[in-house]
């Protein structure tokens, strides 16, 4: 279900400022840096859409914001997921991803790729990527800083149009150096 403007900013808001969001670069966000995002344009617009998950009462469960849609024809769009602490460990990460995967690839027939990055440590959202056909792309050392002060390594995954079609991920060449 997209998030309507300008009906949905309270309750945006409102989950985002909810709770801390630990494997995000903004781990925990006040209402004044949430209407700082808005105002930016980074929920909606040309290049951002963002997309609520929901139980079956029509609680938020979730939320995806797709971004870097302008890339589609040149590039490939990211996204950014968070899950309420409840809700995690019971296969909405994996459904959002399947989701927002089939969506893009739908909609956008000229998307070749999309992609997803996430802290080294963050073993459920590695896993989620592994599972939807999304390959292990890079790996950046003490790259991701965190609020107390760790920095931690990002990994970027991916998934091709050829991969999402054959549900096979094309394995990446790391040996091609001489």
């Amino acid at each position: 279900m997209p998030i309507i403007f300008p009906g949905d900013r309270d309750r945006l808001i409102r989950f985002l400022t909810s709770e801390e969001w630990p494997f995000h670069v903004n781990h925990h966000l006040d209402s004044k840096k949430v209407e700082e995002m808005l105002q930016e344009g980074l929920f909606d617009g040309s290049n951002h859409e963002s997309h609520w998950i929901l139980d079956p009462s029509g609680a938020e469960v979730g939320f995806i914001r797709l971004f870097d849609l302008d890339d589609i024809d040149d590039g490939y769009p990211l996204f950014d997921l968070r899950v309420r602490v409840e809700h995690r460990g019971q296969g909405i990460g994996r459904f959002a991803v399947e989701w927002l995967t089939n969506y893009l690839f739908e909609k956008y027939p000229n998307l070749g790729r999309i992609v997803g990055t996430t802290r080294v440590d963050n073993e459920a959202m590695r896993k989620v990527f592994r599972s939807c056909f999304f390959a292990k792309e890079g790996h950046y050392r003490k790259d991701w800083s965190a609020a107390n002060g760790k920095v931690f390594d990002t990994i970027k995954y991916g998934i091709l149009r050829e991969d999402w079609t054959s549900k096979k991920v094309t394995p990446v060449n790391w040996n091609d150096e001489t």
